[in-house]
């Protein structure tokens, strides 16, 4: 199991989404965000029917696994989580991981599923198997392809990764759990009252704490002139990546040893981001584009949790200080991300952040309503997204056959036509590429450009 996670507990008649949560749920009508979790099981001897029953049977045992979204009448309040039993797990041909002549692989195949998102308010989750496949990266054998479809407002990516490893691991299941209650007439005209009475109690609590970020914010701003506080990366120019994506995905996965990426005594995803650095750089000047001195990644950083709420990160900007050499680009790198984080974990943000969950729901659902996706903003967090997420140790197993890897694949958004991941199991690190057409052309051409960036890092 993940460190510091463990299965939700929900009240008899369940529990209401907490105020980032509700926004994750909202926003994903106007940009898709379920996230998709791979897993490569290596010398599988089961049939897929028999692990698909397996794990539906599994999936009941897990309470986040028996839950979905009901929205309160009128909105006049957040929504609940509340039982939901659907169980959708589905099994398609496996094949070639890299098929060519035309013919699809497993990997474009695991691609078009991001065309189906979910709805949460049916179910929160699925799951995919494609088996069995051949020439997977670190396979030796026949092997399984597990995807865990799951909707953001359910989980981010670390409790995402600890539902996926409670699903596949072969520990006994969980007992000791309470399911939400089911919703109805009853339960949700209760909610809808709850809602309505709450609404000036919540509005003037908006209102107090909005005013006590404006103080805050103030000394965030003074603390960072004195040098107390780091300051916050220069704003990004958009590049040719910032296209906005149109519906088709292309994804590319580079399966490495963990010390490939870890090498000079850097993390994961400090190694990680120096790869994607030396690879956008050499990118854009393939493309003929000028690289800007301010080039940057949008990074998730994970955030302590905030109650009951099921998502809690953030996302920082961290320069990639591109026309720098290797070695010295990775230790800037590992400062900036370093800096970003301190400056994101500063207790003044709690204060500024406070405002934004006590927002009635009414409120805040038009706010997301009109938010603008059709502009292209003149400034981004970054020329692309980078999450990094460990997943533990590589001891789960599935028919018989070892985890080989694990991968994700962060969400594109108006403002965003390529996304990274670096995703760990055990001594093996995933470095994916998910593209638009629109935003690169050439995937295969820039996986090529990934690749030799890693071997450059490792070589450093």
């Amino acid at each position: 199991m993940t460190p510091g996670f463990g299965p939700v507990v929900f009240g008899a008649r369940g529990s209401r989404l907490a105020a980032s949560d509700a926004r994750t749920l909202w926003s994903s009508a106007l940009i898709p965000n379920d996230q998709f979790l791979l897993y490569c099981f290596d010398g599988t001897r089961q049939p897929v029917d028999r692990l698909a029953r397996h794990l539906a049977a599994r999936a009941a045992t897990l309470p986040e696994l028996r839950t979905r979204v009901a929205e309160v009448p009128g909105g006049l309040d957040y929504p609940y989580w509340v039982r939901g039993d659907a169980v959708d797990v589905r099994t398609h041909d496996g094949g070639d991981w890299v098929a060519g002549g035309g013919v699809r692989g497993v990997r474009e195949a695991v691609a078009a599923l991001f065309a189906d998102q979910l709805d949460p308010r049916v179910a929160a989750w699925r799951l995919h198997l494609f088996g069995p496949v051949v020439g997977a990266p670190r396979c030796t054998a026949e092997g399984i392809v597990v995807v865990l479809q799951i909707s953001h407002a359910l989980a981010d990516g670390r409790r995402a990764s600890d539902i996926a490893r409670r699903l596949l691991t072969r520990q006994p299941p969980d007992i000791d759990t309470v399911l939400p209650g089911r919703w109805g007439p009853v339960p949700a005209a209760a909610a809808a009252a709850l809602g309505w009475v709450g609404f000036p109690t919540a509005l003037a609590r908006t209102v107090v704490r909005g005013a006590g970020a404006v103080p805050a914010r103030s000394e965030l701003d003074r603390r960072t002139e004195d040098g107390d506080v780091p300051p916050p990366a220069d704003p990004c120019p958009p590049t040719s990546l910032n296209t906005r994506p149109g519906p088709a995905r292309d994804i590319r996965l580079l399966v490495r040893g963990r010390a490939d990426l870890a090498a000079g005594g850097s993390t994961v995803t400090v190694g990680g981001l120096t790869a994607i650095s030396l690879a956008l750089e050499r990118l854009l000047t393939v493309r003929g584009e000028d690289v800007p001195g301010a080039l940057t990644a949008e990074v998730t950083v994970a955030r302590p949790r905030r109650g009951d709420e099921h998502n809690a990160f953030g996302n920082v900007s961290v320069p990639l200080h591109p026309g720098t050499p290797v070695s010295l680009r990775r230790s800037l790198i590992g400062r900036s991300l370093r800096a970003a984080r301190d400056r994101a974990a500063d207790p003044a943000w709690a204060r500024i952040r406070a405002a934004d969950a006590s927002v009635p729901a009414v409120l805040a659902r038009i706010g997301i309503r009109g938010f603008d996706i059709d502009t292209p903003p003149p400034v981004v967090g970054g020329a692309t997204v980078v999450s990094s997420v460990a997943r533990g140790d590589s001891d789960l197993v599935l028919g018989g056959g070892r985890v080989a890897f694990t991968a994700g694949f962060p969400a594109l958004s108006p403002a965003m036509g390529v996304t990274h991941g670096i995703h760990g199991i055990g001594e093996v690190v995933t470095l994916t590429v998910t593209s638009a057409p629109e935003a690169l052309p050439d995937p295969d051409g820039y996986a090529a450009l990934l690749a030799a960036a890693v071997d450059e890092l490792r070589e450093a």
